[in-house]
């Protein structure tokens, strides 16, 4: 389905340039979907301009299920240079007090917020109380979203100036060496990494369990295939040797970390902690990627990563060394990198990850009871209708079978849509590359495609491409991935891979910054990879330079 005609609310709509927004949500959006990504993200994207008395605006449209924004400084022509400059300097003044701000104000309220949505009692409130509930916590999460641009403000200018400081100490073009500088530590990411191993270590050296687990994975696997919840039979694996060590540590994992795994900003996608079965496919690849000893070749992977940091660092400095007030800058700018650079994900993991999950846990569980009361067929209908939509299911019990069973059917009519990039006036010049999503390259060779160069390294493998969760199952050892974006929810693919290739993205993208921190080359914001580049075929990246060769 190609047609994309548009029928706005507002006609002023059309004079304005929206682009699609293909890393974030590269798939059509459900209903309720689309309303988190309009009234929860969308809303809070003006809170920190206004908070910190910038001018300029961005907004949210849903079109036919895609995702579009908007973007404008709300200045004339002649003032939007004048008008950049200061909002760089008022990043910059955010840099050094970052680190105090997330650790005093936005971790405490973010703990707050999220335990407020999980503590909603949903069986025991009555109508008119679960509805309120309902929309108490859509504004939590709205909030969380407002913390989540106060907090990145910071760490992204920082890097962002590294990356400006190198450059000008060491020569242009060398954005994936400067931001290496800040590689190596120790952070959620590395975490989620090292249990992981823990838990593959623990499958490898009991082999009933570990061939348990790959049959629990694969029949996940075909449910999920099929629109079924995969699920986990904790009985049977605890009923085996090594069985019951194993189930409490996959719990414990579950607990710290199970609200990653999933691909994108879809609501409707699950998390580990809601279908843990996902992750289960993720341990039986690391088991064969490793062997007898899973996890032997992280240490040696982050002492590297310091090594390569230490010596580019000392590279900068020498370069600077005549130089001492540039010198200085480089040493502060540096020193608040690696203070507070970690956030460009860590933000990530602590709220686009964990907003998304308590929201989605939240909507499945009043779900469930919309289901067992006859307003539902299944849970997960709750998907196809609005968030106000569903307040008033709440209130007047009345079945909404017919209402989302056409929904459904509009839905698979969205999703067969080719969207365009831009609605509205399409913009004559991009401007300079983007570090965060940088401009795309349309190829004019016939077996080569250029992106950017976001880790380093030229390795060839067969393409694996992948979309979904469900398809991690899919990657081998020294596969390269083709996917449209990635995000922390990727990590147990990032250390089996041989290398990255996304639709979308530049050096300071998600995939970006964790392919760098797993060692992993990287080539981003590749046109249409997923697409242009055919499952299993051979190809070729080259991480510094940004090319991909069909072979």
């Amino acid at each position: 389905m190609t047609d994309f005609s548009l029928d706005v609310v507002d006609p002023a709509d059309l004079e304005r340039t929206w682009e699609l927004d293909d890393m974030h949500m590269p798939f059509a959006l459900t209903p309720l979907a689309a309303d988190y990504i309009r009234k929860a993200l969308g809303r809070s994207f003006d809170h920190h301009y206004e908070l910190f008395g910038g001018t300029q605006r961005l907004e949210a449209r849903v079109w036919h299920g895609w995702a579009y924004f908007g973007f404008s400084w709300n200045v004339p022509d002649e003032e939007e240079e004048a008008t950049k400059a200061r909002w760089t300097a008022t990043l910059r003044g955010r840099v050094p007090v970052t680190a105090a701000y997330w650790r005093d104000e936005a971790m405490p309220e973010l703990d707050r917020l999220y335990r407020s949505i999980q503590a909603v009692p949903v069986d025991e409130l009555a109508p008119a109380e679960l509805a309120t509930a309902w929309q108490e916590a859509w504004a939590a999460t709205l909030r969380a979203w407002q913390i989540h641009f106060i907090s990145i403000m910071g760490p992204y200018q920082a890097l962002e100036d590294l990356a400006d400081q190198y450059g000008a100490a060491l020569g242009p073009g060398r954005d994936v060496e400067a931001l290496s500088l800040v590689r190596g530590q120790e952070h959620e990411l590395e975490d989620v990494e090292a249990q992981i191993d823990r838990l593959a270590a623990m499958l490898a050296g009991h082999p009933e369990l570990d061939a348990l687990v790959r049959a629990q994975a694969a029949a996940a696997s075909d449910a999920a295939a099929a629109g079924d919840d995969p699920s986990v039979n904790r009985a049977v694996l605890r009923a085996v040797p090594g069985g019951m060590a194993f189930v409490d540590a996959l719990d414990a994992f579950l607990e710290q970390h199970g609200h990653l795994g999933q691909n994108h900003d879809d609501l409707r996608s699950a998390s580990w902690a809601e279908a843990p079965a996902l992750l289960l496919a993720n341990l039986v690849r690391r088991v064969a990627a490793d062997g007898a000893a899973p996890g032997a070749a992280t240490g040696r992977r982050m002492a590297e990563l310091r090594r390569v940091a230490a010596e580019r660092a000392a590279a900068a400095r020498a370069a600077l060394a005549a130089r001492p007030d540039d010198l200085a800058r480089f040493e502060e700018t540096l020193a608040h990198a690696l203070d507070i650079g970690y956030l460009t994900e860590g933000h990530n993991y602590w709220i686009d990850r964990m907003a998304q999950a308590r929201l989605r846990t939240f909507a499945m569980r009043v779900g469930r009871r919309l289901e067992r009361e006859g307003v539902l067929e299944r849970p997960g209908d709750i998907f196809f209708l609005e968030r106000d939509e569903v307040a008033e299911a709440i209130l007047d019990g009345r079945p909404r079978g017919n209402l989302v069973r056409d929904r459904k059917a509009t839905y698979e009519q969205q999703r067969a849509m080719t969207p365009p990039r831009y609605v509205g006036p399409v913009p004559k010049d991009t401007g300079p590359a983007d570090r965060f999503d940088s401009v795309r390259i349309e190829p004019t060779e016939p077996d080569e495609l250029r992106g950017t160069g976001a880790s380093a390294g030229v390795v060839r493998g067969p393409a694996r491409v992948v979309a979904s969760q469900e398809a991690f199952g899919r990657v081998q050892p020294g596969d390269i991935v083709v996917c449209p974006a990635s995000n922390p929810s990727w990590v147990p693919l990032f250390t089996i891979a041989g290398g990255l290739i996304t639709n979308t993205g530049g050096v300071l993208s998600h995939a970006a910054v964790v392919a760098r921190e797993f060692g992993l080359p990287a080539v981003v914001g590749v046109v249409g990879a997923t697409t242009k580049i055919a499952d299993g075929r051979l190809v070729e990246i080259d991480g510094t330079a940004g090319i991909v060769r069909l072979l």
